[in-house]
């Protein structure tokens, strides 16, 4: 075994795709993995879900944990996520955008909370008259600030917005700079990966280079990661990992337990940390439905349409050569079959060829 595929069967016991996720592991998986966000096309106000890497219905754990405020909802780099109570004032620290100079709803909508919250939208828009669409925008640029907090206890729409400072007076935002935080995400990132890039980093976190940059250099110059090289790739590794990779017997590492072939969801974290190549390597004019992770390697995408109805699944995108592509055939269409029913969203195309 060389040591590309040592890595690949490494990574695939670290993020619990070999085996699943139980109960006892999830907290730890689910804050490496964090900011989590519900599964891409899933009804509105579902809590976070990573279904690939458990063993369990982590749907109803997510819900009971959002109830009792254990996770907690915000906007991270522009996107919704959730993250462990714990861990709260790390990623506030990490993702904060300050407002320099408050515009005049900004200010206007965050004195309401502050002197009369919380309230849902439909609250807000009756005092002061403004539309949702002038509302909404606002009370997102005020989350992404730290400033207010949208309370999501459970699927309804009916979110309450809270002062922050309110809900959470123990959380200190000045704790710690942005680089101090990205160094502690970067560490736990790197032991969920094994091996990366800055641009994996910059994929799955939607934080400048610049900074991601910064915080490797940081984190080389402290010893916590050296730079390495497997193949023609070159990126950062752990030393501890990078003493197992080179030295423990090829018997430690397996890829029998490992499912052939894995249909991962647009949210997953091992997709959004490979999306900046995976979106050039198997492009369409139809949407990613799911991206197909074979012997541990992304290796296509299933192709189509999520609609409020039957799915359209329009073709199964590959990168195997020709004998591959027909021998790989029946288990690929068993395995999109597991996902969408062929009597409601049949396949179309394999590999652009009509079935």
């Amino acid at each position: 075994m060389n040591l590309y595929s040592k890595l690949t069967a490494l990574r695939m016991q670290r993020m619990h795709f070999a085996e699943p996720s139980d109960t006892a592991s999830y907290d730890t998986l689910f804050r490496m993995f964090s900011p989590v966000p519900p599964v891409y096309w899933t009804a509105p106000g579902q809590p976070p879900s990573i279904p690939a890497h458990t063993a369990f219905d982590d749907l109803l754990y997510n819900s009971i944990r959002r109830q009792k405020r254990d996770i907690l909802k915000g906007r991270f780099g522009g996107n919704l996520g959730y993250v462990a109570k714990e861990d709260w004032e790390l990623f506030c620290c990490l993702y904060r955008k300050e407002i320099s100079l408050f515009s005049e709803r900004q200010l206007y909508i965050l004195q309401l909370l502050e002197r009369e919250g919380p309230m849902n939208i439909r609250y807000i828009k009756d005092l002061t008259g403004m539309l949702v669409k002038e509302i909404t925008p606002v009370l997102h640029q005020l989350q992404e600030a730290c400033l207010v907090y949208e309370d999501q206890l459970d699927a309804g729409g009916d979110r309450g917005w809270y002062c922050f400072a309110n809900e959470f007076p123990e959380v200190n935002l000045h704790k710690m700079t942005r680089l101090e935080a990205l160094q502690i995400v970067i560490c736990r990132f790197a032991t969920a990966t094994v091996f990366f890039s800055a641009d994996m980093l910059k994929s799955f976190y939607r934080l400048p280079q610049k900074d991601i940059l910064t915080a490797l250099s940081a984190l080389v110059q402290k010893g916590l990661l050296l730079q390495y090289q497997i193949g023609e790739t070159s990126g950062y590794i752990t030393p501890q990992d990078r003493m197992l990779l080179e030295n423990l017997e090829t018997e430690k590492f397996s890829m029998q337990d490992i499912p052939a072939i894995l249909l991962l969801q647009k949210n997953d974290f091992w997709v959004r940390a490979n999306e900046y190549w995976l979106k050039k390597q198997f492009s369409s004019a139809w949407d990613p439905l799911y991206y197909l992770l074979i012997d541990g390697v992304f290796h296509g995408m299933v192709a189509g349409k999520f609609k409020f109805g039957p799915h359209i699944v329009e073709d199964i995108i590959l990168d195997f050569p020709e004998p591959e592509l027909t021998q790989k055939r029946s288990a690929i269409l068993q395995a999109v079959a597991m996902v969408f029913p062929p009597n409601e969203s049949p396949v179309q195309r394999y590999c652009g060829k009509p079935l």
